[in-house]
């Protein structure tokens, strides 16, 4: 044959042999995550969640035991009936002794345990079987029982063994090799020792699939978990930098949020001049120069125990006593109006203009609740609200002016100038107190 239909042919044999090569068939049974620390996470998630269901299996096959003895002393003469429940007793310790083990905190790194277990069942299984055999009860010969219960151990471990495939699959090969030198330390003819090999191989073959199913599926529900647990985080995170972390808690419990305050602490700060700012250093740099602004103030929200509540274009208000509770709100307030002043000056160098500010603080009582339903925000309503932006407006350039509640709690500690009597948009005729500050503080 030559042609196309050879080239076809040649490349399909090159596939098969390629696919069964040692190598890719150990790729394809003995998964493995490539980053080693998901592969430790995904172990220990694993051994954690089967060690519920290995507990109660334990609890299974202890109670079989118990019918099992049940049975033989219903079946057998007495002598026989203790003779196989002193064979079967060690059973029980065995199997206690495993469910404490897994119930340990260091089962999950203990991949060996599940090996011990199988491996220390079977003198008594063993024994256990041998004095069956003799009573002649159950009319099976030696090399069928013993075949049927080393597929019962098998079966268990293939259950119980959690994220380890490996040593699972050390464990089949062990088991097979294990029945081989029982049946021929026996004197079983070949052929009834090849035909019963044959049949648990082929059993122990089917259960290690099983066992290869199951950590794929686990693998799979393991990744789509971490997969989601990272989606929520990011959506958390997202939250969070739009809503404060107590309301973004109550948010998601779908709680109505609406709350009032008595007194808190409003600040509204802007930038002097911004139009011309914005004409002089154009649209890329007035972004990168906000950017390094607000970043300041954001620091500073941190740094004083204020909560940052939004941006208006070049305006910026944060909120002292109500959210975050700083020991004297007032204070903290002006401390970080003062401070900010100063960053103000430091970035308008660093895009060479001079950068001043704007800002007014009140305090009083206000209204707080999320608004939207597409971008979440939390703001806040009322006088007080308004009293700071009229405020923030009849500040002089870099100047910072207080309403009298402010002026009194903060007079110790600041240094103002005569207050003013001016009318307010809104609010009427307001003595407005000016900080009495020096040019470079």
């Amino acid at each position: 044959m030559a042609g196309p239909e050879a080239d076809a042919a040649n490349d399909l044999a090159r596939k098969l042999r390629r696919g069964l090569r040692p190598a890719v068939v150990a790729r394809v049974l003995f998964v493995r995550f490539g980053d080693p620390g998901l592969e430790r996470a995904y172990r220990h998630d694993q051994r954690k969640r089967q060690a519920w269901f290995t507990v109660r299996l334990i609890y299974f096959g202890a109670a079989g035991i118990v019918v099992y003895w049940i049975v033989a002393f219903a079946t057998l003469d007495s002598a026989s009936a203790w003779g196989i429940v002193l064979d079967q007793a060690v059973f029980v310790p065995i199997l206690m002794l495993f469910a404490w083990m897994v119930g340990r905190p260091e089962y999950v790194d203990a991949w060996w345990a599940d090996i011990v277990l199988f491996v220390s069942v079977q003198p008594p299984l063993y024994q256990s079987i041998s004095r069956i055999i003799a009573t002649q009860a159950t009319g099976w010969t030696f090399n069928a029982q013993f075949c049927y219960s080393l597929m019962l151990a098998l079966a268990f471990a293939c259950l119980t063994f959690a994220a380890a495939v490996v040593p699972f699959f050390l464990l089949t090969l062990a088991s097979v090799g294990y029945l081989v030198v029982v049946l021929w330390a026996h004197g079983y003819s070949r052929d009834v020792l090849t035909y019963t090999v044959q049949n648990y191989a082929y059993f122990a073959l089917i259960l290690f699939f099983v066992n290869v199913a199951m950590d794929r599926k686990a693998r799979a529900t393991f990744l789509a978990q971490a997969d989601l647990a990272a989606a929520r985080q990011k959506s958390d995170q997202l939250i969070a930098n739009m809503l404060p972390v107590p309301i973004a808690d109550r948010l998601k419990s779908q709680e109505t949020i609406a709350d009032a305050f008595d007194d808190i602490v409003v600040v509204f700060v802007d930038l002097v001049g911004f139009t011309p700012l914005s004409q002089q250093l154009g649209p890329a740099r007035i972004v990168e120069l906000l950017n390094a602004f607000f970043g300041r103030a954001d620091h500073g929200t941190e740094l004083f125990g204020l909560e940052k509540v939004k941006t208006i274009g070049d305006a910026y208000m944060a909120v002292a006593g109500a959210i975050t509770k700083p020991p004297r709100p007032a204070k903290a307030a002006v401390d970080f109006a003062v401070w900010l002043r100063r960053e103000a000056r430091d970035v308008g160098r660093q895009f060479a203009v001079d950068l001043r500010l704007h800002v007014g603080i009140a305090s009083g009582a206000a209204i707080g609740g999320v608004t939207g339903s597409k971008r979440l925000s939390y703001d806040y309503w009322g006088h007080t609200v308004n009293l700071a932006a009229r405020l923030q407006d009849a500040a002089a350039a870099d100047g910072i002016a207080v309403s009298e509640p402010i002026f009194r709690r903060v007079r110790n500690s600041y240094a103002f100038l005569e207050p003013r009597g001016i009318e307010l948009k809104g609010v009427g005729a307001t003595p407005v107190y000016d900080l009495d500050l020096p040019a470079n503080r």
